[in-house]
C-alpha cells in the first residue's frame, strides 16, 4: 500500500470505502501487497457480528462464536476514477461468487476480509449521530432553522478550497439556508463550515439521505454542531465561612484557563487572575451568570475551599471561550462560531501572537480545557478538535489538561426492581450493581471530544472531596461511600486506537445519585453537588444582587481537571524552589510525566477486577476494560512534591530524533544488594508527538523506554498486574509502568539500573526533534532501613550519563 507524499492531490470523488470484518492489521498486511491504494483515513467503528462475519474462539476443542463487535472502516483513494470503477467491478464479481479474472487473485484474498466495498457516498457523509441530532433538534424547535457543521475534504490549494466552499455555500443558499461561519486550519488539514438550513429541508435529508448536500463530492461529513454547554446552576450559593487570605501572587503565569468568563473581582479571585478578553465575551455574559469560569478559576487558585489550602503563589491567565446564552440558560461556546476555531485563535494569541501583536502570555506551559463537545462523544474517529489540541501541543510545547466529560444520562440498573430494594440494599451490593451497570453501558458513556487527543492528558473524576461531616441527603444516595472509584458520570475510554484514556483521574467531588423506577427496574441520575456533597469554590451571585463573596459546591471532570492544573503549578514551583531550572521548551512534557508518575490503580483496580469477573484467556481485553474506567489511576501528587528516606525520584528531559536512542545509567543503592524485602520501581516516559492526520497511525513518533542491560533492571523486579497492559501503554504518548520484587539480588550491570529511550517514526519519517521526559522512582517500604534517597543522591551526579538534562528530587 503506497502512501502519497502529497495526499492533498487526491480528489474526493476517487475515495473508496472498505468495511473490514475482522482485524484491521490483517487488512493492512494484505493491502500492502497491492500497489496503488492510498490511505485517506481510518474509522475505528465497531460492526455487529452476523452469520458471515464473527470472531471464533476454541473452547475445549470446539469452535465457539463470540458476539463481540468486530472490524472497522477504512477510507482509501484510487489513483484515478478508472481504477476506482475497476475495484467496484471486481467486488461485484467476488460478491456474486464468480471466479476472479486472471491476474487478480490477490484481490480475492483481500475481499475475504471485507463486508462491503463502495464508492464514498451519502451513507458515509451523513453519520448516524447526525441523523439523531437532526431529529432531536427538529422535535425541540420545529420552526427554527437547524444549525449543523459541514466538514469538507481538505485541499492544500487555497483557490481549490475557495471553489469548494463557494459550491457548498451556493447549494445551502439554494435550499433556503445560509453559511454562518467557516474555518480552514491547514496544519491539521481541516476545512469546516457552520450552516443553517430550514427544518423542512433537513426533514427531506432525513427521509432521503442521498439527496442535495449529501451528494456533493467536496463534503466529507455532515455533523452535529459542536458545542460545550454548562447549564446555569439551580441551587442557591452559600455564604462564605471566611474571606480570602494569603499573600498576593508574584511572577508570570504558567497555567492558562480556557473557559467561561470569570467574575474577576470576586474576593477569591481579585488580583489573582489575569483576564484577557479581546473578543469582549464579558459583554455577552452577565455577572450573575458567570458560574463555570469563576468556579474553575477558584479551584485552580485555591483548590477545594473546604481543604483550607493556601492560594497559588503566581497568577492564573484566563481567556474566555464561552458566553451566556439566554435561550439555553447556560454558559456555552458562541453558537455562531466553530469551537475549534475559537480555541485555535485563543491559543495562537497567547503563545504566538497575532499580526504585529506579540504573544499575550508566552510563559504559559499548561492549558486547562474543562470543556467537552456534548454532541461529539468519542466513537472511534479522531475529532478535528482533538487533532487541533494535538498539533498545538507539539507546535507550542504546551500541555493541555482536558476533562474527560460528564455523561449525565440515566443509568439503568436492572439488579433492583424498586427504589425500596435499592434503598434497603447494603452499600456493597449497591456499589457492585452500579459498577456492573456502568460496564454494560460503557459504549454509551464514552469520553467527550477533544479528550481523545493523544498529546493531552484526559482527566476523569475521582469520587472524593474535602467536605467533612456533610448532612444526610434527602432522596439522594452515595453510590461509593467508601470512595476510591470514579464518579458515575465520568466519561470512560478507551481512546483512539485503544490507547489508555482517560489518562488519570483526580478528585472531582463525591457525586450522589437519585433513583427512579421505570420498565420494571430502577434508573439512576446524578446530582450536581450542592448542600450534601462536592467541592467548594467561588461562584457568581445568581440572584444578581452584586454579592462578590459567594461560593457553591459542584462535582465533575471539570473540577478534577482544574485541581490537576493547580497541582501542575505546584510541582513546577516546587522544582524552582529546589533550585532546578527547567527550560520553557521542556517544562510542559516534564510536567506531563510527573503528573502521571504517582498514579496507581490501588484498591479500585481490585474492586473492578472482582466486579468484572475472572478474565479467563482474554486477560488483556479484561485489563483494557479496567483501564477504560481508571486509566493509569489516581496520582499521588505528594509522591512527586515530597521527599522520603526510602524513595528516590529522578527525572530527565530532552529532545530525541528518529532512529536515535538516549541511554541512562542510574546508580543503585548499595544497601539493596542482597535485600529480600519488597522494592518498587516506577518508570514514566512522556513525550509530545508530531501528528500526521492522513496516515492510518496518526501518531508520528513512537518512543519506548526499555532495559539497556539486565531485563529485570538489575533489581529482580517484574510488572505488577494491577495496571494497563504493555500493548495499551505503547499506543499513546505516556508509558507508565510499576515493577516490584522481593527476591535477594546480586547486582548486575556494574550496579547500575540501565535504561534506553528509543524513537522511531510511525506515520512517515520524522523531520523534527521530539521533546520527552523520563521520571524514575526507586523505593522500599517505610521503615526498611534502606536510605535509598541518600545513597542514590551521593552517586547520581557522576553516574547519569545521557544527552538529555537530568535531576533528582
Amino acid at each position: 500500500m503506497s502512501l502519497r507524499a502529497d495526499p492533498d492531490a487526491i480528489a474526493p470523488e476517487r475515495a473508496i470505502v472498505f468495511e473490514v470484518a475482522g482485524s484491521l492489521g490483517d487488512f493492512y498486511s494484505q493491502a500492502g501487497r497491492i500497489t496503488g491504494l492510498e490511505f485517506l483515513l481510518e474509522d475505528d467503528v465497531e460492526l455487529s457480528p452476523d452469520d458471515n462475519f464473527h470472531i471464533v474462539e476454541t473452547k475445549q476443542g470446539a469452535k465457539v462464536r463470540r458476539d463481540e463487535s468486530i472490524g472497522g472502516r477504512l477510507y482509501m483513494a484510487m489513483p484515478d476514477l478508472r481504477a476506482l470503477q475497476e475495484i467496484l467491478r471486481l467486488w461485484e464479481i467476488y460478491s456474486s461468487g464468480q471466479s476472479m479474472p486472471w491476474g487478480f487473485s490477490p484481490w480475492k484474498t483481500l475481499f475475504d476480509l471485507l463486508r462491503d466495498v463502495r464508492a464514498w457516498g451519502p451513507t458515509d457523509r451523513v453519520l448516524p449521530e447526525t441523523l439523531n441530532y437532526w431529529r432531536k433538534r427538529i422535535k425541540a424547535r420545529p420552526e427554527e432553522p437547524v444549525r449543523f457543521e459541514v466538514e469538507l475534504w481538505f485541499h492544500k490549494q487555497t483557490d481549490r478550497r475557495a471553489r469548494a466552499a463557494l459550491e457548498i455555500g451556493n447549494q445551502v443558499a439554494a435550499l433556503g439556508g445560509q453559511v454562518v461561519s467557516s474555518a480552514a486550519i491547514e496544519p491539521i488539514r481541516y476545512h469546516g463550515m457552520l450552516v443553517d438550513l430550514p427544518a423542512q429541508r433537513v426533514t427531506e435529508l432525513l427521509e432521503h439521505p442521498n439527496v442535495t448536500l449529501a451528494r456533493l463530492d467536496d463534503i466529507m461529513y455532515l455533523r452535529p454542531q459542536s458545542v460545550a454547554l454548562f447549564p446555569n446552576p439551580d441551587d442557591l450559593p452559600e455564604e462564605p465561612l471566611m474571606e480570602s487570605s494569603g499573600d498576593p501572587p508574584q511572577g508570570t503565569p504558567i497555567a492558562g484557563l480556557l473557559d467561561g468568563v470569570p467574575l474577576a473581582n470576586h474576593v477569591r479571585l481579585a488580583g489573582r487572575i489575569i483576564l484577557d478578553d479581546p473578543e469582549d465575551f464579558g459583554a455577552r455574559t452577565p455577572a450573575a451568570r458567570r458560574a463555570h469560569g469563576t468556579s474553575m478559576a477558584s479551584l485552580i487558585v485555591h483548590g477545594d475551599l473546604q481543604a483550607g489550602e493556601p492560594p497559588l503563589a503566581r497568577p492564573v491567565y484566563v481567556r474566555p471561550v464561552m458566553i451566556y446564552n439566554v435561550v439555553e440558560d447556560a454558559e456555552m461556546t458562541p453558537p455562531e462560531k466553530l469551537p475549534l476555531d475559537i480555541i485555535y485563535i485563543a491559543v495562537r494569541r497567547l503563545l504566538a501572537g497575532e499580526g504585529n501583536e506579540p504573544a499575550s502570555a508566552p510563559s504559559i506551559i499548561v492549558l486547562n480545557l474543562s470543556l467537552g463537545d456534548l454532541n461529539r462523544p468519542f466513537a472511534g474517529r479522531m475529532s478535528p478538535w482533538a487533532r487541533l489540541i494535538d498539533w498545538l501541543s507539539f507546535q507550542h510545547r504546551v500541555l493541555f489538561l482536558v476533562s474527560a466529560g460528564n455523561v449525565r444520562s440515566w443509568l439503568p440498573v436492572p439488579e433492583f426492581s424498586t427504589r425500596a430494594d435499592f434503598d434497603a440494599a447494603t452499600p456493597e451490593a449497591r456499589e457492585a450493581a452500579i459498577i456492573s451497570a456502568l460496564d454494560r453501558e460503557k459504549a454509551f458513556r464514552s469520553l467527550l471530544s477533544p479528550a481523545e487527543g493523544i498529546n493531552a492528558l484526559a482527566v476523569g473524576a475521582w469520587h472524593a472531596d474535602a467536605f467533612e461531616n456533610p448532612p444526610e441527603p434527602l432522596n439522594l444516595t452515595d453510590p461509593f461511600p467508601n470512595c476510591g472509584l470514579p464518579n458515575v458520570s465520568s466519561g470512560v475510554g478507551l481512546g483512539y486506537r485503544r490507547i489508555v484514556k482517560p489518562d488519570i483521574l483526580f478528585d472531582g467531588g463525591r457525586e450522589l445519585v437519585r433513583a427512579s423506577e421505570d420498565e420494571g427496574h430502577i434508573w439512576l441520575t446524578v446530582d450536581g453537588g450542592g448542600s450534601y456533597a462536592g467541592q467548594l469554590a467561588a461562584t457568581a451571585d445568581s440572584n444578581a444582587t452584586g454579592r462578590l463573596n459567594l461560593q457553591r459546591r459542584t462535582v465533575g471532570t471539570s473540577n478534577a481537571t482544574a485541581l490537576l492544573t493547580r497541582s501542575a503549578v505546584q510541582i513546577y514551583d516546587g522544582l524552582l524552589d529546589a533550585g532546578y531550572e527547567i527550560p520553557r521548551a521542556h517544562a510542559a512534557v516534564l510536567l506531563k510525566a510527573l503528573l502521571v508518575h504517582g498514579a496507581a490503580w490501588g484498591e479500585a483496580g481490585e474492586r473492578l477486577e472482582e466486579a468484572f469477573g475472572p478474565p479467563g484467556r482474554d486477560w488483556q481485553r479484561h485489563r483494557d476494560n479496567i483501564s477504560r474506567f481508571l486509566g493509569y489511576g489516581r496520582p499521588d501528587i505528594g509522591r512527586v512534591l515530597d521527599c522520603s528516606a526510602e524513595r528516590a525520584t529522578l527525572f530527565a528531559y530532552g529532545d530525541i530524533i528518529e532512529d536515535v536512542q538516549d541511554e541512562f545509567d542510574i546508580p543503585l543503592p548499595p544497601s539493596l544488594e542482597g535485600f529480600t524485602q519488597v522494592r518498587r520501581l516506577t518508570i514514566t516516559l512522556a513525550w509530545l508527538t508530531p501528528i500526521n492526520p492522513r496516515h492510518q497511525q496518526y501518531r508520528a513518533a513512537t518512543l519506548e523506554v526499555v532495559p539497556n542491560g539486565d531485563d529485570k533492571f538489575s533489581l529482580a523486579v517484574g510488572r505488577i498486574p494491577d495496571q494497563p497492559t504493555l500493548s495499551a501503554i505503547n499506543r499513546g504518548t505516556v508509558s507508565h509502568c510499576v515493577f516490584e520484587g522481593d527476591r535477594a539480588i546480586a547486582f548486575l550491570d556494574e550496579g547500575f539500573l540501565r535504561l534506553r529511550v528509543t524513537c522511531r517514526g510511525q506515520a512517515g519519517s520524522i523531520d523534527e526533534r521530539v521533546p520527552f521526559a523520563l521520571a524514575i522512582s526507586l523505593e522500599t517500604a517505610v521503615g526498611s532501613g534502606i536510605a535509598v534517597y541518600d545513597e542514590v543522591r551521593a552517586a547520581v551526579q557522576t553516574a547519569v550519563r545521557a544527552a538529555a538534562g537530568g535531576s533528582m528530587s
